[in-house]
């Protein structure tokens, strides 16, 4: 094998790599020997089928795999041997690459490769970046305190309907004179939404009933959702096809769901027995939460302002936009070169920020530990369980579900990525003057409209 590098210019160059039999031939032989263990073809046993009728009939493809194998292998040494910084991944060359002939034993392949331009990425105290606080006002506090409280709210038995209750008892199938049709469905232990209903007379027929009162209405106008209604019936989907509309239902269990009190039990709930020492302890709780989700909103903008910053500083780095852009279009399925050139200033800005970010890794020896990974893993587990109305949750409760994130390569993957941000960001933040402002959530929106 002999790999060798032209160098067009500064940003730009093809490898040729050219293989001889040597390279292959003992990789080739080795997967025909697999294939042989497992292939079945008919009038053979499995594990028999003789090396010639394998090599007839799967032999070209087998090459063509295996010689693709040693490409990319090779490639990908030689760029990390000879440490290239690149950008994308090498495509094969449009015009010196000759059709592949399969009859021969020695092939030559040539790519192009994007090299990385170098970039500025020293930070100094000189440059300013703005850091926007959010103020947390009443209004904010009462607010997420009423969410709290609908989200640890109870089903209460009470007395009377009223428009929003769930309820319980027996539905039973009425014929078109409003008498129990024979051999109709009735289900003895039904429940439905009065709330969910779709159909106003029906609402109107159950408000004012109690516990023991019957109730006719067209059942399919109000859940006439096929699964809602079928769930209703307690029949399968497609009997609930062929089910009547009218139904009795005799009413045994009310219940409304009524929003958390904000009282010791709710703070008990939310935070742990003698957590909270009063309501205002607990707007200050809910304070602090909300500052905390917030903080996230104020970082994220300052990697805004932080990217545009740094991709100005580079804004005369010469980047090799027509490889770029092939690239683009073969690793994006379905995407045109004309989509790509409409929206390659975006594509332009992004690479360099990336650039950027690699660089300030190297200048300022930026690392990933497993902490750190564990750390991103509990804030996205602690941002999902709030979802829930679960609050104050320790890094010990949330190393669980952070554990389980880290167990799936994805996801991984993922939080390494947002580790590094985080660092090289944070290096950003330490190493450049911040202008922060104290700014409302009006305010703070509308730098996003921009």
């Amino acid at each position: 094998m002999n790999i060798t590098k032209n160098q067009i210019d500064d940003l730009n160059a093809t490898i040729k790599i050219e293989l001889g039999k040597e390279d292959y031939a003992g990789r080739v032989e080795k997967a025909l020997k697999d294939y042989q263990k497992k292939v079945v073809v008919n009038g053979f046993r499995p594990g028999k089928t003789p090396m010639g009728i394998v090599k007839k009939m799967y032999g070209k493809s087998l090459l063509v795999d295996e010689i693709n194998k040693v490409l990319g292998e090779s490639l990908n040494n030689y760029i990390k041997e000879n440490n290239l910084q690149i950008l994308g991944e090498p495509l094969p060359n449009e015009t010196e690459q000759k059709e592949l002939n399969l009859e021969d034993e020695q092939f030559e392949f040539f790519y192009d490769i994007a090299l990385s331009p170098e970039v500025n990425a020293k930070l100094s105290k000189r440059e300013k970046i703005p850091f926007y606080t959010i103020k947390v006002d009443d209004e904010m506090i009462d607010k997420q305190i009423e969410s709290i409280c609908k989200n640890n709210g109870n089903l209460l038995p009470v007395d009377e309907i009223e428009g929003t209750e769930y309820l319980k008892g027996e539905l039973i199938e009425l014929d078109a004179d409003g008498n129990e049709k024979e051999d109709g469905i009735k289900n003895e232990d039904a429940s439905m939404s009065v709330y969910h209903m779709k159909d106003e007379e029906a609402v109107n027929a159950f408000k004012g009933k109690k516990a023991g009162e019957e109730v006719k209405f067209n059942a399919a106008k109000a859940f006439p959702n096929k699964t809602d209604f079928a769930a209703m019936l307690g029949v399968s989907k497609e009997n609930a096809e062929k089910a009547g509309e009218n139904y009795c239902f005799i009413i045994k269990e009310i219940k409304r769901y009524v929003d958390a009190e904000v009282n010791e039990e709710l703070f008990t709930k939310l935070y742990g027995e003698g957590a909270i020492k009063d309501v205002a302890d607990f707007r200050a709780h809910v304070k602090a939460d909300i500052e905390k989700q917030l903080k996230g909103h104020s970082e994220y903008r300052f990697t805004i302002d932080a990217k545009e910053k740094l991709v100005k500083k580079n804004e005369e780095v010469v980047l090799p936009e027509a490889f770029l852009k092939r690239w683009i279009v073969a690793v994006n399925e379905n995407m045109t070169p004309e989509e790509v050139e409409k929206d390659f200033g975006g594509y332009r800005d992004e690479f360099k920020w990336q650039l950027v970010k690699s660089a300030i890794v190297k200048e300022y020896g930026v690392k990933v530990e497993a902490d750190d990974m564990k750390k991103e893993g509990r804030q996205i587990a602690a941002a999902q369980l709030q979802q829930y109305g679960l609050y104050g949750l320790t890094d010990e409760q949330l190393d669980g579900f952070a554990a389980k994130l880290l167990d799936d390569e994805k996801q991984r993957q993922h939080l390494y990525e947002r580790a590094l941000d985080n660092k090289v960001f944070e290096v950003i933040r330490e190493n450049v003057k911040l202008e922060e402002q104290e700014i409302s959530m009006a305010d703070f929106e509308k730098l996003f409209q921009k």
